[in-house]
C-alpha cells in the first residue's frame, strides 16, 4: 500500500508539473504582441502614413551653429528684475 500511495503521488505531482508547464508555455497571444501599441500610436497621429513626408528636413551645420551662438548670445544676458514699490498687483517685479 505504501509503494501504491508513492506512485500515486508522484503520477499527480508529475501531471500538475505538466499542465503549470503547458500552460505558461502557451504561444497563443505571441503573434499579437505590440499590435495594440502600435494601434495607438496610429490612431494619435495627425497625418496619415501615406502622406507622411519620406525624408526628413536636413539643416546645414554652419546655419545650425550660427542659429545655436544666436540664441546664447541672446538669451545668456537677461535684464535684471527690480522689486516694483508702486504696490500694482502681480509678482512685484518689474524690468
Amino acid at each position: 500500500m505504501d509503494a501504491y500511495k508513492r506512485n500515486f503521488k508522484t503520477v499527480v505531482t508529475g501531471l500538475t508539473a505538466a499542465l503549470l508547464i503547458a500552460g505558461c508555455a502557451s504561444p497563443s497571444s505571441e503573434d499579437q504582441f505590440g499590435n495594440s501599441v502600435r494601434q495607438m500610436i496610429a490612431a494619435q497621429k495627425y497625418v496619415s502614413p501615406d502622406q507622411e513626408a519620406r525624408e526628413l528636413p536636413v539643416i546645414d551645420g554652419r546655419k545650425a551653429e550660427a542659429g545655436y551662438n544666436s540664441y546664447r548670445k541672446e538669451t545668456g544676458n537677461p535684464a535684471r528684475m527690480t522689486p516694483d514699490m508702486s504696490g500694482s498687483a502681480g509678482l512685484g517685479l518689474s524690468r
